[in-house]
């Protein structure tokens, strides 16, 4: 009755691999696996009590032989905890592993219906004042990554047209260019986010989301003066780099 007993105290019958996945769902694979270690190196050490072929050994040989089997009984206790957590760590890393496939696939996924819905040609000046509309639009749709208050965009867009005389290794059209090429790479980055964004819904269900919200927007955002103006400035810029370049080729 008594062996009964001790080998009853020595299982972690109320520790399952379940309970264990179900307190650890806000942790890692790699958090659990810490915890398993951890288990292991302190059932380790409480054997290490008992064997007096190490220090620790031979500290432990001036223990009684009841404390050698309670040690001994407190290591059988960790080991059993630990081999639910071994087991519920597994089936996190097999979670954590399928879900990383999933957001991968949904990426991948993403960039493809933005490539192929957003090409978002730059070769004329008149694609670079489409992008600008689109920008401008895509400002007011709900795509976190592009969040600029409409006071710090349209500064920032104005400024792309302005005289830098700061550059170094540049021209001014190379300088603007670069800064076209950036918001085209940004605003293609941010609407692959926006159809990844909710993982209860289909790329293809947040693609035509935001299709309909940038279509419903437009003709509002274009109207408003402030819009207005950048689309101005930016047209006169245009307009200033072929006077610049015309010349830079008369020389």
């Amino acid at each position: 009755m008594a062996s009964s007993k001790r080998k009853e105290l020595t299982q972690a019958i109320g520790i399952t691999a379940d309970l264990v996945m179900e307190l650890g769902k806000f942790y890692s694979a790699r958090e659990m696996r810490s915890l398993q270690t951890g288990l292991t190196s302190a059932a380790r050490e409480l054997m290490a009590l008992t064997h007096p072929n190490t220090l620790l050994g031979r500290v432990g040989a001036n223990l009684t032989l009841e404390q050698h089997d309670l040690l001994r009984d407190a290591a059988a206790l960790l080991d059993s905890v630990k081999y639910n957590v071994e087991h519920a760590k597994e089936r996190k890393d097999r979670a954590e592993k399928a879900a990383a496939k999933s957001r991968a696939d949904r990426d991948r996924q993403a960039e493809r219906l933005i490539a192929q819905a957003f090409p978002l040609p730059v070769d004329t000046q008149e694609d670079q004042l489409e992008l600008l509309k689109l920008v401008l639009v895509a400002h007011t749709v709900a795509v976190p990554a592009l969040y600029r208050d409409q006071g710090g965009l349209h500064r920032t867009l104005r400024e792309y047209m302005q005289h830098n005389a700061r550059l170094i290794g540049l021209t001014q059209a190379q300088w603007r260019r670069r800064n076209i090429f950036s918001e085209r790479y940004d605003l293609q980055r941010a609407f692959q986010e926006f159809l990844t964004w909710v993982d209860s819904e289909t790329p293809e269900a947040r693609l035509q989301l935001l299709q309909d919200q940038l279509a419903n927007n437009r003709d509002k955002v274009l109207a408003d003066p402030e819009s207005i103006e950048t689309i101005r400035i930016w047209s006169e810029g245009f307009l200033l780099v072929n006077a610049s370049s015309s010349a830079e080729e008369r020389t």
